[in-house]
């Protein structure tokens, strides 16, 4: 059992992982590179639970065996991508200060703190980005705003109904992210996005009421995420 793979088990926070990726292959055009990011990408992000876990449990070894595995299969992945386009490095720049940050609330025991989950966020953002960038050599920052600003709601809502649900500030702030911000795309014009968030703001309003518990919460927020997803790209 020592020699187990050491996976984390927020199976959703992969999903949101991925995509802005997505989402940023379907605004583009799919290339060849967007495999070897994708590839490295996925055991970059395997490597970061155990990495954050060397400075926040208690079995280090462990943490680090597995840590060097995935970070040198992620490694090898990207290495084709890195022969054939250095300049693809420039997007680690603001993903360093983020993973910083990321082992900042590690090291406090803390990292379901709200700032530790924005990182986390927004590092999935620069990712798309970078999908962005191999396939059109241009910076889109929309890949990075409307999946951030979007999971950054479903962050509240989760916390309302987990960790959090005793706190009824995160109820408050679950309610408002999801109307002004499906308010404000609606004005823009970007209806289905806007529908997207009128989905979040019901299911924040229902759900608490059921008192689900938490994998049956994480099921429903897959379909979020999808109904999220098909909004971004049609």
């Amino acid at each position: 059992m020592k020699d187990k793979p050491i996976i984390s088990n927020q199976h959703g926070a992969l999903v949101m992982a991925f995509v802005p990726y997505l989402y940023a292959i379907f605004e583009s055009r799919f290339v060849l590179a967007h495999f070897w990011l994708g590839a490295s990408w996925l055991f970059l992000y395997l490597f970061s639970y155990p990495f954050f876990g060397i400075f926040s449990k208690k079995n280090n070894e462990r943490q680090k065996k597995w840590a060097k595995i995935y970070f040198a299969i992620s490694l090898a992945f990207a290495f084709p991508l890195l022969l054939n386009d250095l300049s693809i490095l420039q997007f680690s720049l603001p993903i360093l200060p983020l993973a910083f940050i990321q082992i900042h609330y590690a090291k406090q025991k803390d990292e379901r703190n709200l700032f530790n989950d924005i990182a986390g966020i927004l590092t999935f953002g620069v990712i798309g980005m970078a999908a962005f960038y191999l396939a059109t050599a241009q910076y889109h920052f929309a890949i990075l705003l409307h999946p951030t600003l979007f999971f950054i709601a479903m962050t509240f809502y989760v916390k309302s109904v987990a960790r959090e649900r005793k706190n009824p500030l995160y109820t408050k702030l679950s309610y408002a992210s999801h109307l002004i911000l499906g308010l404000i795309y609606a004005f823009y014009g970007a209806y289905s996005i806007a529908f997207a968030y009128l989905i979040g703001l019901i299911r924040a309003i229902i759900v608490p009421k059921k008192k689900w518990n938490i994998k049956q919460v994480g099921i429903l927020e897959f379909a979020i995420v999808l109904i999220f997803f098909i909004a971004l790209i049609v």
